[in-house]
């Protein structure tokens, strides 16, 4: 077998961990018996641009190619190269490899991944950094601050701006999609492709391995660790001067620590750059060469890690482990996968001077806490570089086996996914609601290539539609004659069309009325109106093949009382909300006391406040300094009367706004009134919007809130009024407490519900309605009795609101006038007028 490894970087020319990597593995594969190629990028200003010559590196061949000038992340040629590629095209003609391994691509060019393929090689790409979704390569900004998980998700200007990032990624993005194997060298690596668009079926883990020497050596020094009571505790950092490995950072942190006795700071790399005002525990050292390693990590305690750039793996993180250390690092996924927060190190927010000063001086100052994270290894296991080897030759010879022609599943998935190319959402309300379950499903399909629509009920374009689409999804439409007959011409298709519905609340079954909380404030006649909703709701809901539910407990109802299959549709993450996200993280929380905030959004959670309540009102009462903010319609009872003049009532606020009010608040609450089936079907939303920057949330301990929080990590969970109490208090009295899990929470939510991953499982949903129609058939009817209104399409009363940001200085309606009746007749009529020609 002939393998080929590419690089932009190798050694000798240029080494470090990322350039090893594919070294290491060229002669594993020369030793193992195959053809060992690489062809590699070369620096050196001496020699001309493009300038190309063969080298032997024992028994592997070496191709360099001269890349100097194109080593700027700004630079066109960092990203796509036309001359590198045709010389590369020449290589690969004359070489003829079986496998082409992709390590690294700047300065060489994304289209590298087609010219392999193109040549009858397979292909298979390693990411070991980002560079396919971050110029920049790392997700960290030009100021050093961690930019969002998901680039699509966030507003980072990377090297130029934002909208050059976009257009960047959108031009090496087809090419990714000629890689038959795209490999992340940890977890929460292939996390990060994957919500950032990576197919999933491409992606696999493959482990970076530690040499078997080095881990024998690591083990050593760590079984001759004792715990001999040294009075001082030996922290070790060796990253030099390099602000990405976090120098300035921790340097920030050391100078705000007091000076206190037992412990020291040797800081490797920093001989001559370190600031004058650290402590005299810190101690400036020169780099030590790699084969020192061993005896520098058994002459200390702890591996201080504060890297400001995400990485995708970290050797010296497990190599310190292995050899019995602690280890502090920040949460910049892969060092995480090995530490474990509180078990055998700490883990804070990166580029947080005060979390890491907060995070050392808990060690300095408990020095049993110090000791018992000693010794305990890595939290996941540590491969072996031969194992690594092992699994890539087993990948490549099967890769290299595998029959060219797509399989039977592939080409049956292929074509229901060509059949399923423009979807109709048919809606019935305005809002949040309109927002997270029509306009961020349509996002997220258009993220994997199909085409939506969104109307109104009462859309006189519906009757059109519904010819046109290859599916039909009614999003809290209640019954009228013209839906009815909207589904009937669906019907009468002669392609079998599914039609879908979806409500994310417990709507649609009137024999809940003991467990719907929230309408003692109706009158009797608005009661008996809800009620009859509930009713056509049922009614649309019986006609259709399917039913999407955004969580368990509607999905399970659904079903049990209908029949219908149901499938899951979480509310997830939108780009729009998590730009506003983005935007609100880059400034401080405004300035003021410690708040708790509750955000009712609607007028029917009185009961879920009252259940709060008690436990808040003790806790201002021992903290004298907490404010609470309320936002929405919502009544309190007499117990915060005294409180009154810390209590700060905060009108609704668009949308788009609200992160700037979420960002501002140090806790926010999501509480539900316990043992109601109506609340356990309720989504996890609140806690979603506040993840999103960065602050923490106490819920109540309902499904949706079980499966989103990662108890004590992500957020907490609370079911007794003295759990709220001791949880809030834990978050209002512990600032570093308050940053590690908002910034969990913030990177949990893009990475499980990013708008990629979002459009892959509506998309498996369509499909499965599709599927189920061709092989049962439509709905037929059954013995629910309809109710059905009469409300003739009108242009004038199908006012859908738009998902759109408005422009900065663009007028607006006051929020009460525009979410009004007034304001969605105006904007109706505005609609009718341009749709006339006007």
């Amino acid at each position: 077998m002939r393998v080929a490894q590419v690089s932009a970087h190798f050694p000798p020319n240029f080494v470090s961990g990322g350039t090893l990597v594919p070294q290491r593995i060229a002669q594993a594969v020369a030793a193992a018996g195959h053809e060992s190629l690489v062809y590699a990028g070369y620096l050196d200003e001496a020699r001309t641009p493009l300038e190309t010559w063969t080298d032997a590196d024992g028994d592997v061949t070496v191709r360099w190619v001269v890349i100097t000038p194109w080593t700027a992340w700004d630079d066109p040629r960092n990203t796509l190269n036309p001359d590198v590629e045709a010389d590369f095209r020449q290589w690969l003609a004359e070489a003829r490899p079986d496998v082409v391994h992709i390590h690294s691509l700047q300065t060489l060019g994304a289209s590298l991944v087609r010219a392999a393929k193109e040549s009858g090689a397979r292909v298979v790409v390693t990411m070991h950094d980002f560079w396919w979704f971050c110029a920049r390569q790392f997700l960290s900004s030009t100021q050093l601050r961690p930019c969002s998980v998901v680039v699509s998700c966030g507003e980072c200007p990377c090297q130029v701006d934002h909208s050059w990032l976009e257009e960047r990624n959108a031009r090496i993005a087809p090419f990714l999609a000629d890689a038959d194997l795209v490999l992340a060298p940890s977890a929460s690596a292939a996390r990060v492709l994957v919500a950032n668009g990576v197919p999933p079926e491409k992606v696999e883990v493959d482990e970076n391995g530690l040499p078997a020497d080095t881990l024998a050596d690591a083990r050593q020094v760590a079984a001759a660790r004792t715990a001999d009571g040294r009075a001082l505790l030996r922290f070790m950092y060796a990253g030099g001067p390099d602000p990405m490995k976090g120098f300035d950072v921790l340097q920030d942190a050391l100078a705000a620590l007091p000076d206190l006795p037992g412990w020291s700071v040797d800081l490797y790399g920093a001989e001559g750059r370190a600031r004058d005002d650290l402590p005299r525990a810190a101690r400036p050292r020169p780099a030590f060469p790699p084969q020192d390693l061993t005896r520098v990590l058994a002459e200390h305690d702890v591996l201080v890690l504060p890297s400001v750039v995400r990485e995708s793996h970290s050797i010296l993180t497990r190599e310190a482990l292995a050899a019995g250390l602690a280890v502090v690092c920040t949460d910049t996924l892969g060092p995480e996968e090995a530490v474990a927060h509180g078990e055998n190190g700490l883990v804070v927010p990166a580029s947080d001077a005060a979390s890491l000063t907060a995070a050392l001086r808990s060690l300095i100052e408990d020095p049993d806490l110090a000791r018992g994270l000693l010794g305990q290894g890595s939290a996941s296991p540590i491969r072996s570089f031969d194992d690594q080897v092992r699994g890539l030759v087993e990948r490549y010879g099967d890769l290299r086996a595998a029959d060219r022609p797509e399989d039977d599943g592939s080409l049956v998935r292929g074509a229901e996914e060509q059949l399923m190319r423009r979807v109709l959402f048919v809606v019935g309300i305005q809002g949040a609601p309109l927002r997270y379950r029509a306009h961020l499903p349509a996002e997220a399909l258009g993220l994997v290539g199909v085409e939506t629509v969104v109307r109104h009920y009462r859309s006189p374009d519906l009757p059109r539609l519904v010819r046109e689409v290859d599916a039909v999804v009614l999003y809290r439409v209640p019954a009228t004659v013209q839906v009815r007959d909207l589904v009937d011409a669906v019907r009468a298709r002669t392609r079998p069309v599914p039609v879908l519905f979806d409500v994310d609340d417990l709507i649609f079954d009137p024999d809940l009325k003991d467990q719907v909380h929230g309408l003692a404030a109706l009158s009797e006649e608005e009661v008996a109106l809800w009620w009859r909703g509930i009713a056509r709701y049922r009614t649309t809901m019986e006609m259709a093949d399917m039913y999407i539910g955004s969580t368990e407990e509607l999905c399970r109802h659904a079903a049990a009382v209908t029949g219908l299959p149901a499938r899951r549709f979480a509310n997830g993450v939108g780009t729009l909300l998590a730009r506003a996200s983005d935007r609100a993280l880059v400034r401080p929380r405004a300035d003021g006391p410690l708040r708790i905030g509750y955000f009712s959004g609607t007028t029917t959670h009185d009961a879920d406040w009252a259940y709060v309540e008690p436990a808040v009102v003790e806790i201002m009462h021992t903290h004298p300094d907490v404010e609470l903010w309320l936002g929405g319609h919502l009544r309190t009872t007499p117990a915060l009367d005294g409180l009154a003049h810390r209590v700060r009532r905060l009108p609704f606020v668009p949308w788009y706004e609200l992160p700037g009010t979420l960002r501002d608040v140090d806790v926010c609450l999501a509480p539900l009134t316990e043992a109601s089936q109506f609340n356990e079907a309720k989504s996890a939303i609140k806690w979603l919007e506040a993840a999103l920057v960065e602050t923490p949330v106490v819920a109540s301990s309902t499904q949706p809130f079980r499966e989103a929080v990662d108890e004590g990590r992500t957020g907490f969970l609370a079911t007794t009024p003295q759990e709220w109490s001791a949880a809030v208090t834990a978050l209002i009295e512990d600032a570093a407490l308050r940053r590690r899990v908002g910034s969990q929470a913030r990177r949990e939510a893009l990475l499980r519900w990013s708008p990629h991953l979002q459009g892959r499982v509506y998309l498996d949903n369509l499909l499965a309605a599709a599927a189920h129609v061709r092989s049962h058939g439509p709905r037929r009817p059954t013995d629910w009795s309809p109710v059905l209104d009469d409300e003739p399409l009108s242009g004038a009363e199908a006012y859908v609101e738009d998902y759109a940001v408005p422009a900065p200085g663009a007028r607006q309606l006051p929020a009460a006038l525009r979410h009004g009746r007034i304001g969605t007749k105006l904007a109706a009529a505005r609609r009718v007028f341009r749709s006339d020609g006007a």
